[in-house]
């Protein structure tokens, strides 16, 4: 024998299966990591000042939101179950696939700048060896580098070629500017002694002190 079951019923029965997962809430830090990865949706690097340092950040706050969505559908959240996000309602299904957009986005731009910085450093690590090598990697590569006198090395010939490296810089801190200057004299490739710092009050330091 069949039992007729009216349409109304069935869409009852339909809307109390579906209930439970669109009652689903959505954790505070999933929420959070979601929001923050749609931030960066549709970013370009000339928008941004910083490209490099806001592509690194775009590619972090990518896989922060992967890795919480998929620690929470690990756990039994719907991949069905919708979050408020700055472009609008979505599934988290829809979100993981923003996330994954924005992280593959930044580790783009990211990557692109990153070996373009490297690559203006290439010249200067295959003419130096030994101390110089290993000092301009770890410490002055950033650094405007200064020989005998203040002159200003510039090529990756004038690196090899200085037996002395130094920098600069002024303190504005304190009442008056505090030029400081730290030099290395080497050897060749090699280092000779330990580094040499002075300081002075004004807005620059003499040459004399480049020695």
């Amino acid at each position: 024998m069949f039992l007729k079951i009216s349409t109304t019923t069935l869409l009852c029965l339909a809307l109390s299966a579906m209930a439970p997962v669109l009652a689903q809430k959505v954790g505070k830090d999933l929420d959070d990591a979601i929001s923050e990865a749609s931030i960066w949706v549709g970013w370009k690097p000339d928008d941004s000042l910083y490209p490099k340092q806001d592509g690194k950040k775009a590619l972090e706050d990518g896989k922060t939101c992967i890795d919480k969505i998929d620690a929470a559908l690990s756990k039994g959240l719907a991949a069905s179950a919708v979050v408020e996000t700055q472009r609008g309602k979505m599934t988290i299904t829809e979100a993981r696939e923003m996330c994954v957009s924005v992280r593959d986005a930044g580790q783009k731009v990211f990557g692109d700048l990153a070996a373009a910085e490297e690559a203006q450093y290439e010249p200067f690590r295959k003419i130096l060896s030994g101390d110089k090598l290993g000092l301009y990697n770890d410490r002055l590569k950033k650094y405007k580098l200064y020989g005998a006198g203040g002159k200003v090395l510039k090529t990756a010939e004038d690196y090899r070629d200085s037996p002395l490296w130094c920098t600069t810089g002024v303190d504005r801190e304190g009442i008056v500017p505090v030029w400081s200057v730290d030099c290395w004299h080497f050897k060749g490739m090699g280092k000779v002694g330990a580094v040499e710092s002075r300081s002075g009050t004004g807005d620059q330091a003499p040459s004399a002190a480049f020695r």
